[in-house]
This record gives structure tokens, sequence and C-alpha cells, in this order.
């Protein structure tokens, strides 16, 4: 899928200029289930020129093939352009096995640890990703969010000690201060949703998902299971889930109601539990900053909202791309 040329302009801020000579580039946010390559041009912020999409890395047997289906026809029509990607692309699955830049972690720290190299005569790096120890004493690893992570970072104003929150599969709360990362921690909402829903007694008799299955901040059957969440500490995951099926038996939810009513009572628990514990690990939390997809956001807002607790919302996309465009200018400046 592709956009018209000139469609997205990003600005990059104060730490992330790409340097002025590098012209036209190839950015990559390459995941387990999709691949997103944008091509882009430097000037007084980066522009996408055009954007196109492939198959993510567990779907990929040869990635090299992939990425040159992907993108060949840019590099027929351009030459040999510098390439950066982030993403599952750099894991032991991926296309290189990348070793991990360890927190506390700057923009530079992940430069520094690229993995550059050549494929068909193309330059290429591979974001790290980063690693730390969690507050819950466990180590913990992202692939991807890091670009995003530094993109927002870029253009952020203050110093100060922060919590971001990136809402996805596998969702990500992560403390900044100053222009580092200093540790996050996993949460496995999205994927857990997923599996209740397809292949648990849970989703049993749930009504089936269609294109018009998109889950609203505002539904309330999203609401109720939010409440439901938040109305005692001690209803903890493991107890609270069975309620989407027991409701459903009883006749107080309705098949298409139990879907949305599941999404509310999982992220109710993940972002309650998420405050909980940073407020215990010494990092008490009055304001988030979400960088997720348009359709995830509001749903972790809400609850956010349901607890008193002040947010902003970024756009992922726009995040990762001037993450990776920071990151392309590394590339570039500093020798293989």
């Amino acid at each position: 899928m592709s956009t018209p040329e000139g469609s997205t302009s990003v600005g990059l801020g104060s730490r992330g200029e790409v340097c002025a000579a590098s012209g036209r580039f190839i950015a990559g946010d390459w995941g387990s289930s999709f691949m997103r390559l944008y091509l882009c041009e430097v000037g007084a912020s980066v522009r996408v020129l055009d954007t196109v999409n492939g198959p993510g890395i567990k779907f990929c047997d040869d990635p090299e093939a992939a990425f040159f289906s992907a993108a060949g026809r840019w590099l027929e029509r351009e030459g040999l352009l510098p390439v950066v990607l982030a993403g599952m692309v750099g894991s032991n699955v991926g296309w290189i096995d990348c070793p991990y830049a360890q927190c506390p972690a700057s923009l530079d720290d992940l430069a520094a640890r690229m993995t550059r190299f050549e494929a068909r005569g193309v330059p290429i790096a591979i974001v790290p990703g980063i690693s730390c120890t969690n507050i819950f004493g466990l180590p913990d690893v992202t692939r991807g969010e890091e670009a995003q992570i530094f993109g927002w970072l870029a253009g952020a104003a203050g110093e100060g000690r922060r919590t971001l929150c990136l809402p996805g599969t596998h969702a990500k709360w992560c403390s900044v201060g100053g222009a580092r990362v200093t540790r996050f921690f996993t949460s496995m909402t999205g994927e857990m949703f997923e599996i209740l829903v397809a292949h648990s007694l849970v989703g049993r008799g749930m009504a089936p998902v269609t294109l018009d299955s998109t889950i609203a901040a505002g539904d309330p059957a999203f609401v109720r299971g939010v409440e439901t969440a938040l109305a005692g500490a001690q209803l903890a995951f493991e107890h609270a889930v069975f309620s989407a099926r027991s409701l459903l038996v009883t006749g107080d939810l309705s098949p298409e109601s139990a879907r949305p009513y599941l999404s509310g009572l999982l992220i109710g628990c993940e972002v309650r539990d998420a405050i909980t514990a940073l407020a215990a690990a010494g990092e008490p939390v009055d304001h988030v900053t979400l960088i997720g997809a348009p359709a995830l956001s509001p749903l972790y807002a809400a609850v956010l909202d349901g607890l008193g607790i002040a947010y902003a919302m970024a756009d992922v996309h726009a995040a990762s791309l001037a993450g990776l465009a920071a990151l392309a200018g590394h590339a570039q400046r500093v020798p293989a």
C-alpha cells in the first residue's frame, strides 16, 4: 500500500537531527507480524515520499529476499540508498541477531550498537533494541519500541522523570529521565486477549470478529470491564478473566458485549497494576504519555481517567519514524 509523495512530514527536534547531506534513505519498522518501510527525504524535516508494507519476520524464510521484494522499486529508481531498520528484524529469528543496548540507554548508546552490513551493495543498519532489569528484578527487552521512545523524546520538552506507556501486543511501561531510558517492563495484555478470544473457553459464545469489531473507549461493555477491574485491587487478572464467560452464560452479557468487556477487564487490570507497581518501586505516577495506535491509546486513556491520572497521547507511527530518522543520521555519520 502506497501513499502519494509528500504525504507526511516529521520534525525531529534538537536531539534527532539527520545530517543535511544524507538526502534520501529508507526507514523500516519490521516486527513479527508486519513490515512497514518508508522512503524518506531530509530537508528542514523528514518527509515521507512513499510507503510500502510487507510480511512480518515470522512469515519470512528469507528476510533479505523479503526486503528487496518490498523496497526493490525504490532502489532501482533511486540507487543504493542507506537503510535503517528496527524491530524483530534484529532478533535471533530475524535477518541479523543484534545484541541489545543496556539501560540506562540514550539515543547515542543505541546508535553506537547498531549492526551495520551490506546486502546487494545496499548499506543497512539494524537498531539493536534495549534490555534492562525491570522493577520486579526480572530481565526485560524491547525490539522496535525503542525507536518510538527516542522519536518521541526528540521532540519532548523537559528533562525530569517521566512515564511512557506503549500499548500493543506486548505493551511497554517505560521510565525515562532526561534523554535516557532508565528501565521498563512488559505487559502481555494484547496477546493474552487474542489467545483468550481465539483459543479459550472464555471466547466461546462471543460474537464473531468482523471489520466493524473495533472496540471503542465509550462502549458500555468496555466501561463495565474497566470499572470491574478498578473496583478492587484484590481482583487479580487470573480471577477476573472468567467473569467474561460467567456473565455471558448467565445472560448478564450479550455475545456482542463479551469481547469489549474482556478488553476493558484486561486493560483495566494492566494499567491499575502498572501504576501500583511503579509507586511501590519509588516511581509514583501522576502523568502518562501514551505512544500508540489511534484505536488503542484511547482505551488506556479511559482507564487512566478512571484512576484520576493525567495523560497525553502521541502517534506511534510518527514517533517511530522520527526515531528511525534520527538513527539514520547516526548511521550515515558513523563509519561501518
